[in-house]
């Protein structure tokens, strides 16, 4: 059994349960397709190059809750007592934990920008810093804050790549030369697909920065 129908099933099997009612297998394969990022079942049946079946080997899953509000506002039909995309995305979500098919992080959010842009940042921060350290060492700074200025992702055919450029901020050391206590950074980070259009590896860095000397000036 594939996963998207071993997913649907699970859809199905569940709503009985909580309504007595019965969700039509179409309805539950479309929900499921939006789910792992296709527009249609039929173009999730398609996928040749990275099946859901892979999806085991995935570090990450970031399922496409836009896309499952935008399939689900077009289909007709659906029953009116069917649980929220809310509920659904959390169900799937258990049932593959439970399953085995998935054992990965899962990011739950309807704005990639802004969960890179706060808490994958954050989360990562030394990651950057570290690549930054050649920089750091030639200044007179101790740096503690990394501040993300801009986001921008792509959604390529192999791979998720978030591009994020700001700043690392320091306090200066009185006992030293002044020389910045600022670096602008540009961190590419690629997400390499995996399974289907969810489910990617960890992800690779390449920071480049230099010291932001923009706000000085020679009296």
């Amino acid at each position: 059994m594939t996963i998207h129908k071993d997913c649907a099933d699970h859809l199905r099997t569940h709503y009985a349960a909580l309504t007595g009612g019965k969700l039509s297998s179409g309805h539950a394969h479309e929900l499921v397709a939006a789910f792992f990022g296709y527009g249609t079942g039929s173009a999730l049946r398609a996928e040749t190059q990275r099946p859901l079946d892979l999806l085991s080997q995935a570090d990450i899953m970031i399922p496409d809750l836009p896309l499952l509000d935008i399939r689900r506002a077009a289909l007709s039909g659906l029953p009116e007592d069917l649980p929220a995309n809310d509920v659904i995305v959390d169900l799937l979500v258990e049932h593959l934990e439970a399953s085995g098919q998935f054992t990965g992080t899962v990011w739950l959010t309807r704005d990639l920008v802004d969960h890179i842009g706060a808490d994958f940042i954050r989360d990562n921060a030394f990651t950057i810093e570290d690549a930054l350290s050649g920089e750091i060492a030639s200044t007179n700074a101790f740096f503690d804050e990394l501040y993300p200025d801009e986001v921008t992702v792509e959604h390529g055919d192999d791979a998720l790549i978030a591009t994020v450029d700001g700043h690392l901020n320091g306090e200066n050391d009185q006992d030293r030369a002044f020389h910045g206590d600022s670096i602008a950074f540009e961190s590419v980070v690629t997400f390499d697909r995996v399974a289907g259009r969810t489910g990617y590896s960890n992800p690779s860095f390449a920071t480049t920065g230099e010291v932001d000397d923009s706000r000085y000036y020679d009296d």
